[in-house]
Formats: C-alpha cells, sequence, structure tokens
C-alpha cells in the first residue's frame, strides 16, 4: 500500500472508528439513564456473554484473512482470495450452528450457572432468545473483515463502524424510551439488525468474490495457500481470539457475580468510557496492518520500525488527550450516563493511564499476528487472562470496582511488557521509545493540565466540560499547527485537504 494509501485508509478508519466509539457511548448513556445501575449491569453482562460467544466463534480467522490475502497481494498473485475467504466461512459456520444447538438445549443449565438464582430463569430465556444470532454475529464478523481485504476500508468502516452501530444505537433507544423494555428486552433490541447486515455484507463481497474465482486458473498449487496452512496460522489465533474476548470482558461478569449488579453496571460504563479512547489504535490496526505484513513477508524490518514509529506517534497525539480528559474531568464524563456513576472516576483514571501506556506501545498485537507469531499471542493472552481472572476473584471482594481497576492496571502491563519484548527482541521490530517523549507533552500539558484548571475552578458539569473540551482542543490544534515540525507531523497535515493548503 502507498503511503498515500496508507494515510487515506488511516483516515476513513479514524472516522468510522470515532463513529463507531461515539455511538457506544450514546448507548451506554441511554442504557445508563434508562435501566439505572442495576439494569445497566444486567444489559452489559448479556452483551459480555455473547460477545464472547461469537468472538470465539470466529475461530481467528480475520488474521488469516488478513495475512494471507495481504501476502498474495505482496507477491502479486491472483486466484486465490476466494479461497481463503472460504477457508475461514465454511468450519465457523458449522462450528457456531452446532454451538448455538447445544446453547437452546442446555439453556436451563447456563441460565443457573451464569445468574443469581431470582434471575435465572430470565437468562435461560435469554440464552435461548440469542440462539438464532449466535451464527450470524460469528459468520458477520469473518464476512467483514473479507469486505476489508476484497473491497477496500471504506466499505468495511461503512459496514462495520458505522451502520452497524448506528442501527444498534436506535432499536435500543426506540425499545427503552418507546417500549419501556427493561435489560434483557433492551439487549434483544441490540441483536435485531444483525441479520440485515449480515445480507448486506454478503451483496458488497459478491462481485470481487466472483471476480477473484473466475482467475482461480491463474494461481499455481505452489503459491496458493492451503487449507492447511490458513489453519494451522489459525489454530492458536482462535484460541488467543477467544482469551482477547474473555479477558475484555471477564472482569464485568466477575464482578456482577461477586459483588452486585449495581456495581457491575458502575465499572462497565467506566470501561465503556475508557475503551472509546481505542478508536485511533483500532482505525490504525485496520489500515496498516496490510503494509506491515506485507513488509514483514519481505523480511522488510528497517521499513517496519520507520512505519510502526510513526504511527505510535500519530496514536499518542490523537489518543491521548481523550484520556488525560478522563483523569482530569472524569466526574462531568460520568455524569452524562447518570449520576450513580460519579463513584466511578477513581477507578476509571486508573483505566485511563493503563491504556495511555498501551498507546505508547503501539501496534505490538498486530505485528506478532501479521509476522505469523499467533502461537507467541496465544501464550500471551493466556497469560494475561490467567492474571485477570485471578487478581478479579482476589480483589473484587475486598475492593469491589477498584480491585477490578487494579487488575486490569497489572494486566495491561504484563501483557504489552511481554509482547515489546518478543516483537523488539525476537522480531527486529525496533520500538524506539525515545522518539515518543515529545509528542507525549502536549496531551499531558493541554488536556491534563488544562483539565484539571477547568474543575478546579467551574466545576464539574456538563456545560463545563463541553467549553472545556472546545476551548481545549482549539489550544492544541494550535499548538499542533505551530510545532508541527518538531512533532513530525506536518506531512501528515499536507494529506488533510483543507490544511494542506496552509502547510
Amino acid at each position: 500500500m502507498k503511503s498515500e494509501g496508507l494515510a487515506k485508509s488511516g483516515l476513513i478508519s479514524l472516522f468510522g472508528s470515532a463513529f463507531a466509539a461515539l455511538a457506544a457511548l450514546l448507548l451506554t448513556a441511554i442504557v445508563g439513564n434508562t435501566l439505572g445501575a442495576d439494569g445497566t449491569g444486567l444489559f452489559f453482562q448479556a452483551m459480555g456473554i455473547f460477545t464472547i460467544l461469537t468472538q470465539v466463534l470466529r475461530l481467528g480467522t480475520n488474521s488469516g484473512i488478513v495475512r494471507f490475502i495481504a501476502e498474495q497481494r505482496a507477491f502479486h498473485r491472483a486466484g486465490a482470495e476466494w479461497r481463503i475467504v472460504m477457508f475461514a466461512v465454511g468450519p465457523v459456520a458449522v462450528v457456531s450452528g452446532l454451538v448455538s444447538l447445544a446453547i437452546w438445549l442446555l439453556a436451563d443449565a447456563l441460565g443457573e450457572w451464569l445468574a443469581a438464582p431470582r434471575d435465572a430463569a430470565a437468562m435461560a430465556d435469554l440464552m435461548r432468545a440469542m440462539v438464532p444470532y449466535v451464527v450470524v454475529g460469528a459468520l458477520i464478523g469473518v464476512l467483514q473483515i473479507a469486505a476489508r481485504m476484497l473491497r477496500g476500508v471504506t466499505a468495511f468502516t461503512l459496514l462495520q463502524s458505522i451502520l452497524l452501530p448506528a442501527s444498534r444505537l436506535l432499536t435500543v433507544l426506540l425499545a427503552v424510551s418507546v417500549a419501556g423494555v427493561g435489560a434483557w428486552g433492551a439487549f434483544e433490541a441490540w441483536l435485531l439488525p444483525q441479520p440485515f447486515w449480515l445480507v448486506v455484507t454478503l451483496v458488497v463481497i459478491a462481485a470481487p468474490f466472483v471476480r477473484d474465482f473466475r482467475r482461480r486458473r491463474e494461481s499455481t498449487p505452489g503459491t496458493r495457500p492451503t487449507m492447511g496452512e490458513f489453519w494451522r496460522f489459525n489454530a492458536p489465533r482462535t484460541v488467543s481470539s477467544g482469551l482477547e474476548t474473555a479477558l475484555e470482558w471477564s472482569d464485568v461478569l466477575i464482578i456482577a457475580a461477586l459483588a452486585s449488579p449495581s456495581a457491575a453496571g458502575v465499572y462497565a460504563v467506566i470501561t465503556r468510557a475508557v475503551r472509546a479512547g481505542g478508536v485511533v489504535d483500532k482505525a490504525m490496526r485496520v489500515a496498516v496492518s496490510p503494509t506491515i505484513s506485507a513488509l514483514l513477508a519481505r523480511e522488510n524490518y528497517a521499513e517496519s520500525t520507520r512505519l510502526h514509529t510513526k504511527v505510535v506517534r500519530a496514536m499518542i497525539l490523537m489518543n491521548w488527550p481523550f484520556y488525560m480528559l478522563l483523569i482530569s474531568m472524569g466526574p462531568a464524563v460520568l455524569g452524562i450516563f447518570g449520576s450513580e456513576f460519579r463513584s466511578g472516576w477513581g477507578p476509571m483514571m486508573l483505566l485511563a493511564l493503563a491504556m495511555m501506556f498501551q498507546t505508547a506501545c503501539g501496534m505490538l498485537q498486530s505485528i506478532l499476528l501479521q509476522g505469523g507469531k499467533s502461537t507467541w499471542q496465544m501464550y500471551n493472552k493466556a497469560i494475561a487472562l490467567a492474571v485477570s481472572i485471578g487478581g478479579n476473584l482476589a480483589l473484587v471482594p475486598l475492593l469491589g470496582v477498584w480491585g477490578a481497576a487494579i487488575t486490569w492496571v497489572i494486566v495491561m502491563l504484563a501483557d504489552n511488557l511481554i509482547a515489546a519484548v518478543q516483537v523488539h527482541r525476537l522480531m527486529h521490530v525496533d520500538l524506539q521509545p525515545s522518539k515518543l517523549l515529545v509528542p507525549m507533552l502536549p496531551p499531558v500539558l493541554i488536556f491534563g493540565g488544562g483539565g484539571l484548571l477547568f474543575t478546579w475552578f467551574a466545576g464539574s458539569s456538563l456545560l463545563v466540560l463541553l467549553v472545556a473540551g472546545v476551548v481545549l482542543c482549539a489550544v492544541y490544534a494550535a499548538v499542533l499547527w505551530l510545532f508541527r515540525h518538531a512533532l513530525h507531523i506536518e506531512t501528515l497535515w499536507r494529506r488533510i485537504p483543507f490544511l494542506g493548503r496552509w502547510a
């Protein structure tokens, strides 16, 4: 991918990720303000169960599709991309279908295991209600990443980051505000749009899929991947993707089980708020992963290092302002979701600091995956999940939400430090932390220091948050402009059409 194409893909993906994050925050605000802390905890408990199921049932194929199609294109091969997609779709459809049948048959037992006795029957009904959507949820994730590779980042962004989140937001809003449903009804409304977007995704990828199928005779057995090669790569990724998803949601489920639905609701809100800052990370991974994969396939480690350092500087400049605002103006942010959630400011500060550290580490997970080290990542995630479960089981009964937040910090440190050593020492992609110090200063001084001043003098209302956001963003943009050369962002600035005329 040329640098201009990379910049365009990054901007498109960034916009889509930002929209998805905004939709997720609005969804959390709607649920929090209408269902309260208890209802919010139950809603996110159900969402966590479904997300773990569908992510695991994708069998790690998303990374395999990106890696193998990017490798084919790196060597200018044609006629094998359709085969790679089918390697993924067939097993995912079969396995997810079998799991759906098992959920239907074991719904009562699962309800008793996953929920408190008073909610067991409702949980069993909910498990039966999600059965038709499990296969759809697994397949839509696989096919949307296929759309990213066959149709480009614009199609992928529209499908995954804009249209699906917007439709979920609309159905939940109608369910809770018009129909007046509770937590389980809101979750069922969240599931409703998926079958429609699965059909749309199939239509989107149909033409390039058929076109590549017609060129199948151009691919020779020695150059096209086999199903065995594809699944040897994906086998550890199947495990690690399940571990990643369990790592993301296990803390909410443990808090719901060991503390209370109310505590789980508070923790779910602060984690959703913090994870919204991951839009840049996700956008960069979507845009850069095919390029990183091609560079690593050619063993071009010097260019991989240069690209990674450039991307991490941009991630810090775009991500850290959000996290610093959560730290400096947390009560105002949490007040958006309801007054019950302001108590989560302290734990949220810990989570935000951990996410800032992860941002500064960069695209370690993508480098491991696209460099063919999915087994390493599987072991890393197994360690991280073990630390997470052990830490939460030990600390949540003692400290509640604080215990979960402390565990989150420990997990983030361990996961990223292990991956950093592997990427830097064993994969020859230098991380160059000294080149990241200068981009760290503007977000900390402007959004950290400035946000604290606003909170100190004006309080923590929504109006103060809005005014502070506008003022601090204007100051930040001016600082980036004045120090664009020192921050190495002048080339990025020129690629933004409106600003490029003034660079």
